[in-house]
C-alpha cells in the first residue's frame, strides 16, 4: 500500500496558494501521474476528499483504476449541491461554517504538547484511535524553525478546499464501472443517509458496509476493523 499526501496537506511541498485554488480535480491531477510512476493497475483509495479525488480518477482513467475503495466519501445529496453552486456563484460560499471555521483555525503552536492537549479536548478527536490521533498530529505539523509548530494545512487553504466543493459530482458517480467498496459511519454528517441511497442506486454493483457507531471518522476511530473490511475486498478482486 501507497499514500500520497495531499497538495497542501502532510509533508508535501506542492504548491498551495488559495487564490489559484479552483476546484477538487487539482488533487485527482495530482494522483494521476503518481499512480502512473508506478506502472501498474491499482486500487485507488480515499477517505473524505481523498475518496473524492479517487474517485474522480477513476472515472477519467479506468485503465489506471481498477478497483475503487471510497471511505465516508465528501458525497453531499443533490440537493446540497444546488445550494453549494448557488452559494458559489454569489460569492457566499466562504462564509459556510465549515469554511469559516476553518479559516480562523489556530495555525501557529509552541509545541507539540500543547497542541495535542487542546486537540484532544475537541470533540472531534475524542473518539479516535491514540495511534491515528498522533499520527495525525505527527504528520499534520511542521516545525517553523523557531521551535513552534505550524500546521501543516494552513487554515487559508483548508478554508479554501471547502469553499471549491465540486458541486457537479453526481454527474461523474455513474460513471463508475470499477469493483467498487463503500465504507461508511451510520453516524457521518458528511455522507448522509439519501446521498448513500442515491449512490447505491447509480452504482449498483459497489458493495457497502456501514459501521453504524461511528461518524464521519470511522477509519481513525476503528482503524483495524477498516482495515479488515477492505483487505476482504481487495482479496476478493480478480485482476
Amino acid at each position: 500500500m501507497i499514500g500520497l499526501d495531499d497538495r497542501g496537506h502532510g509533508k508535501t511541498d506542492a504548491p498551495a496558494d488559495p487564490a489559484r485554488l479552483k476546484g477538487w480535480n487539482v488533487f485527482a491531477g495530482d494522483l494521476e501521474p503518481f499512480l502512473e510512476s508506478w506502472k501498474a493497475p491499482f486500487v485507488a483509495m480515499g477517505h473524505s476528499r481523498g475518496a473524492v479525488s479517487s474517485l474522480l480518477l477513476a472515472c477519467k482513467r479506468p485503465d489506471l483504476v481498477k478497483a475503487l475503495v471510497l471511505v465516508d466519501p465528501t458525497i453531499l445529496p443533490l440537493a446540497f449541491t444546488w445550494y453549494i453552486y448557488f452559494l458559489k456563484k454569489t460569492g457566499l460560499i466562504r462564509h459556510i461554517p465549515i469554511a469559516s471555521r476553518a479559516a480562523k483555525r489556530q495555525a501557529e503552536w509552541p509545541d507539540m504538547q500543547t497542541i495535542r492537549s487542546v486537540y484532544r479536548k475537541k470533540s472531534m478527536f475524542r473518539t479516535w484511535d491514540p495511534e491515528c490521533f498522533d499520527g495525525y498530529l505527527e504528520d499534520g505539523t511542521r516545525g517553523n524553525g523557531h521551535g513552534s509548530l505550524r500546521l501543516s494545512c494552513t487554515p487559508a487553504w483548508e478554508s479554501r478546499c471547502f469553499s471549491v466543493y465540486p458541486h457537479n459530482l453526481w454527474h461523474f458517480i455513474p460513471k463508475i464501472r470499477q469493483p467498487t467498496l463503500v465504507v461508511y459511519g451510520g453516524r457521518s454528517n458528511t455522507f448522509r443517509k439519501n446521498a448513500v441511497k442515491r449512490l447505491r442506486r447509480q452504482v449498483p454493483h459497489a458493495h457497502f458496509h456501514c459501521f453504524r457507531e461511528n461518524g464521519h471518522f470511522v477509519p481513525l476511530e476503528k482503524p483495524v476493523a477498516t482495515a479488515d473490511v477492505i483487505l476482504d475486498f481487495v482479496g476478493s478482486l480478480d485482476f
